[in-house]
């Protein structure tokens, strides 16, 4: 029955990930169910359980959610083309469905940057929301943290990964569950001693319900590597990154993001509709000083 209901989870994720990454096609459930394997007869029930949301719940919720990043990325972006892209038919029929769920028109929205104010909890989804909105742009680096970021702007390969996701609010009770499933997975298949570690964070939590927040703790393994129970598979995109490195001791996560965004800013780069990631160097968890070395990964257009 545990392996049931753990199998159960990895397919729903699949099944998630292929919802995220057509947001603008009016997806049938057969083929969302076809893509995580599961017959279209029970798919709906099981999605619901798993999620807490219908499959048209959840598909309506995400297609809001990326307006409302994309209204706040850009305001050249009008906002019809904004409801076409995101897969509703009119912007009528937009507009009605944002302010169900924000209380607020697109434009007001657009207008008032609601909920993206400057505060001490950014974390990497909201900072890159600030970012495409043009709200940092008055960041400026103390000149000890920009020397001590070793920043710089590269070509980063596909990472084939092994990954546990875990819903909640960003932080160290959702990660660490995430990150300790996974290890108990790959520890004892060695893939801890030889794949690199990543975290991959992919809502907004000013925009997305906290619970609702997606994270995903990831290994990289070897083409044909066979995934059991909660753990999966996927593939993180390549592509032109800025790719800060830093070593945190304690608490220092939420400014390492800061610094990392506004070195992006500093050098005009422009951030990809796609989620950032942390790749880890080390366990820090492990290390004596609990001094983590990571990169902060933050995708780019071309």
């Amino acid at each position: 029955m545990s392996t049931t209901k753990l199998d159960y989870r990895k397919r729903i994720s699949a099944a998630m990930n292929f919802i995220s990454a057509n947001l603008d096609r009016d997806l049938s459930l057969d083929e969302i169910a076809a893509e995580a394997a599961f017959s279209k007869f029970h798919f709906h029930r099981i999605f619901r359980i798993v999620v807490g949301e219908t499959v048209a719940a959840y598909t309506k919720r995400l297609r809001l959610e990326f307006a409302a990043n994309r209204l706040l990325a850009d305001d050249r972006d009008d906002i019809t083309t904004i409801a076409h892209e995101c897969g509703f038919s009119s912007s009528q029929n937009f507009a009605r469905a944002f302010k169900q769920r924000f209380d607020i028109t697109p434009t007001e929205f657009r207008e008032s940057k609601q909920g993206h104010k400057v505060s001490k909890d950014r974390n990497a989804a909201s900072l890159a929301a600030r970012y495409r909105a043009g709200d940092l742009t008055t960041t400026i680096l103390d000149p000890a943290r920009r020397d001590a970021m070793n920043a710089t702007v590269k070509e980063m390969p596909e990472h084939h990964v092994a990954y546990v996701r875990r819903l909640g609010p960003y932080g160290k009770e959702t990660c660490g569950a995430a990150f300790g499933a996974l290890m108990q997975w790959a520890g004892p298949r060695g893939f801890a001693a030889t794949g690199t570690m990543l975290g991959v964070y992919w809502d907004n939590p000013e925009i997305t319900p906290p619970e609702k927040c997606r994270v995903d703790a990831c290994i990289t393994v070897p083409e044909g590597t066979q995934p059991e129970g909660e753990v999966a598979l996927q593939t993180i995109a390549g592509g032109p990154y800025a790719v800060c490195g830093f070593e945190i001791v304690g608490d220092s996560f939420q400014q390492a993001w800061e610094d990392a965004f506004g070195w992006l800013i500093e050098n005009g780069q422009a951030c990809a509709d796609s989620p950032c990631y942390e790749l880890y160097h080390n366990d820090g968890s492990r290390d004596p000083d609990g001094r983590w070395e990571l990169d902060i990964c933050i995708p780019l257009k071309r």
